[in-house]
């Protein structure tokens, strides 16, 4: 197996380190091992077609392919530290080198996924099964341009695949948030009591923390854009959700690295979980429920944007979390919100859509007043626009 760094830039938008690199297909194919996760999520997309069918034919040909861009983590690459991050074009050092292909080279599969490149490692993939003797040999010996970011925060990380996607013909954004949701539970990991389930897992939520990756990954998109609900089948208004969401993670990219604080989606589960357990058995189920996260974290996406409200957010946050454990019967309305909820007409809306909707302009009314109503009048003053 061959991997060969060649040179390093550094990205001065989102504060990164990034390796170029050749390396042979033996190689990309096992380090990419981990990452046969996000491939699902493509596979039932490309497989069959006819341009999937007419690479995988070039690849036997022995076709180049376009570089592919990885993301890795945990890399021990100590030199890099030494260089001048104003550099336009940066000289790489042997020493540099050397612990790159060191470091790459002993990267666990499960810290390096696939930023840009699905499609195409899927089919070298494919090409490879289709291959045996001399054939296979000869294959898994040709050469593949990588890109590397080398410890990329999930912020940064989110920022620079849909700005990298936004050129071309668009890939849906949840699809960008699926790929990325492996990223994103890496981030939220470190959340004291958090505890995360993939599909894989086979478990279902038993206690408070417990969250499906799933149910985080579709609140990240909430968030990002700033509504629980969005028609993705219109592509201009998909258009103008990945630009916002752009802009929101852009006006962030430096949280991660300060030293008062986390990146704000991180904060908002932080908080999540907080309440979780503030809430205790008797409410278990409200946080539980795939549509109050999304409704509660596009509320709060969509006021830490909107410059006039971002100052009451934290506060108003923080309030219900006070409340949670004052001893006030029910502090978040939860029984009124039960209520109220039941009176959904179902012949004229679709319930879950309804539903967070319903939590969005709730939380977003609390927050608006800076908590001074309780949360069960703000559930009776939503239920009006329901």
């Amino acid at each position: 197996m061959k991997f060969e760094a060649l040179g390093i830039d550094f990205d001065q938008r989102i504060k990164c380190f990034m390796v170029n690199a050749r390396v042979d297909y033996e190689w990309y194919l096992k380090t990419t091992q981990g990452s046969e996760e996000n491939l699902s999520i493509q596979r039932d997309i490309i497989k069959g077609s006819k341009n999937y069918r007419t690479l995988r034919a070039d690849l036997r040909k022995g076709c180049v392919l376009p570089a592919i861009v990885l993301a890795a983590n945990d890399l021990d690459i100590a030199s890099l530290f030494t260089y001048d991050n104003s550099l336009g074009f940066i000289d790489m050092r042997e020493v540099t080198r050397q612990e790159i292909q060191a470091s790459m080279n002993e990267v666990a599969t499960d810290k390096i996924y696939i930023v840009d490149g699905l499609q195409r490692t899927n089919a070298l993939r494919e090409t490879m099964s289709e291959l045996e003797g001399d054939e296979l040999l000869g294959f898994l010996g040709r050469s593949l341009r990588v890109e590397i970011w080398v410890n990329i925060p999930f912020y940064s990380l989110a920022y620079r695949m849909l700005l990298l996607n936004a050129g071309q013909k668009p890939m849906s954004m949840k699809h960008q948030i699926d790929i990325l949701s492996r990223g994103l539970r890496e981030d939220l990991i470190g959340i004291d009591r958090i505890e995360i389930f993939t599909v894989r897992d086979h478990k279902r939520r038993v206690g408070p923390g417990q969250y499906h990756l799933s149910t985080l990954a579709q609140a990240f998109q909430a968030w990002l854009q700033k509504s629980p609900n969005v028609d993705m089948s219109n592509l201009i208004a998909e258009r103008l959700v990945i630009d916002d969401a752009l802009d929101s993670l852009g006006e962030n990219l430096g949280f991660s690295q300060a030293q008062d604080g986390n990146e704000p989606f991180y904060d908002f589960i932080n908080w999540v979980v907080d309440l979780d357990f503030r809430l205790g058995t008797e409410h278990f189920r409200f946080l539980g429920n795939d549509t109050v996260v999304l409704g509660i974290a596009a509320a709060v996406g969509f006021c830490l944007q909107n410059k006039g409200l971002t100052d009451r957010v934290k506060p108003a946050l923080e309030r219900l979390l006070e409340e949670a454990t004052s001893g006030v019967q029910d502090p978040l309305g939860i029984e009124r919100f039960d209520e109220l909820r039941r009176s959904v007409d179902t012949k004229k809306s679709n319930v879950g859509e309804a539903t967070r909707d319903f939590v969005f302009k709730t939380f977003r009314e609390y927050i608006m007043q800076g908590g001074a109503s309780s949360m069960r009048d703000c559930w009776q003053q939503s239920a009006t626009m329901l």
